[in-house]
């Protein structure tokens, strides 16, 4: 994190214009991202992308600011991080979702520079059916018509999760006919910038198997009830269930997570998040989730970040990890009950098979899932 942090120490408004942006001279495309927060989806969608661009020969990218509130903030917000300058230097700009109006602002952005293509990151489905403990609950109507309205704006929309670009293009293209809007996948990646100065990967010192479920949504978490009760009393001497950001439940998952026994873990910072997630010692972990096109199309990062620690995972057939899964070699997916309980009791049984599978999501995901020179020609060729 010592690269993001000193970066968004220099974006501070109290520093100059030019301390805070070297725009320079140079024959490179020049990319803005605008406000992203400092956040899992500001590091992944926006903050990460930008650092990792300015590595190429091709591309040079500036991040306007890096916030600690929300970035659906109110326009004059906008106004004031976007100087003319960097509006002038740009030949992209890409916001973060945005739910506010910016129809004045698009107005003066395209005065300033006719030429600029106009890109919005969703790092979620938004428009997806409500799900009983969904972030999409929080979503008005009124806001999400607004989040349309300020897509017919872009020029270039994109999305974590192939699915999802599917389901946008689709729907913007019924919905916007007189926009001509490209809707591009931009996978989440893993890069260095999350792991600097971080201990060696640790590993479980205690007697028991550690089995992590991390933010799990009470939905989430009540469809492995009858599986978890089950390992729970079977191996009740040998695992121990780890639950990582634990929101509030109703009084049937706080009964729950009693009956189980789990070791419950608050949330943290962004900051220290990937620092707690590997003191967590855990030996494999659940990724549950139930079918509804929010889940199918849900960012993959904690799969990834997961791998990352050498943590395989046993992952719902609705999980939107499912495509980076590969079944028997990095983890294994699961679907009913019988399936859960099959691939629990094999991990916990066999430690060396549990090991290679760690071994595996750990080579894997920096080959495929990472910013290697074959990512970073695939992004390149997004913004030409």
């Amino acid at each position: 994190m010592r690269t993001i942090k000193e970066l968004q120490e220099r974006l501070d408004i109290k520093n100059d214009f030019d301390d805070r942006y070297n725009l320079g001279q140079d024959d490179k495309l020049h990319l803005l991202y605008v406000s992203p927060k400092f956040n899992a989806t500001g590091y992944y969608r926006m903050i990460a992308p930008a650092i990792e661009f300015n590595k190429t020969v091709s591309h040079k990218a500036i991040v306007t600011s890096i916030e600690t509130n929300d970035f659906s903030k109110k326009l004059d917000g906008y106004v004031n991080q976007l100087d003319e300058r960097l509006i002038i230097w740009a030949d992209y700009i890409i916001f973060p979702s945005i739910t506010s109006d910016v129809k004045y602002l698009i107005q003066a952005i395209r005065t300033l520079n006719p030429q600029v293509q106009l890109v919005m990151d969703l790092d979620r489905n938004y428009f997806a059916p409500v799900q009983n403990d969904s972030p999409r609950e929080k979503m008005t109507g009124i806001k999400l018509q607004q989040l349309q309205n300020n897509l017919s704006f872009m020029d270039m929309v994109t999305a974590p999760n192939k699915s999802f670009v599917r389901f946008l293009q689709r729907m913007l293209d019924d919905r916007l006919e007189d926009a001509n809007i490209i809707v591009h996948h931009i996978p989440s990646l893993v890069s260095r910038l999350a792991y600097e100065e971080m201990p060696p990967l640790l590993k479980n010192d205690t007697s028991k198997i550690r089995i992590g479920l991390i933010k799990p949504s009470e939905e989430e978490l009540l469809s492995l009830k009858e599986v978890l009760v089950e390992i729970t009393t079977s191996f009740k001497e040998v695992v121990q269930i780890v639950c990582f950001g634990i929101p509030h439940y109703s009084k049937e998952g706080d009964l729950l997570l009693k009956e189980i026994g789990v070791e419950l873990h608050d949330t943290v910072g962004f900051s220290n998040y990937f620092q707690k997630l590997n003191e967590l010692k855990l030996d494999f972990a659940l990724l549950p989730a139930k079918e509804a096109v929010y889940n199918r199309h849900q960012n993959s990062q904690l799969f990834l970040e997961l791998s990352v620690f050498g943590i395989p995972t046993i992952t719902s057939i609705e999980h939107s990890a499912k495509p980076l899964l590969k079944e028997g070699e990095t983890g294994f997916l699961a679907s009913i009950n019988p399936e859960w309980t099959e691939a629990l009791e094999l991990l916990i049984k066999d430690s060396s098979l549990k090991e290679q599978l760690g071994k595996n999501a750990l080579k894997t995901v920096w080959r495929l899932h990472g910013y290697n020179a074959n990512q970073l020609e695939r992004m390149t060729d997004i913004f030409i």
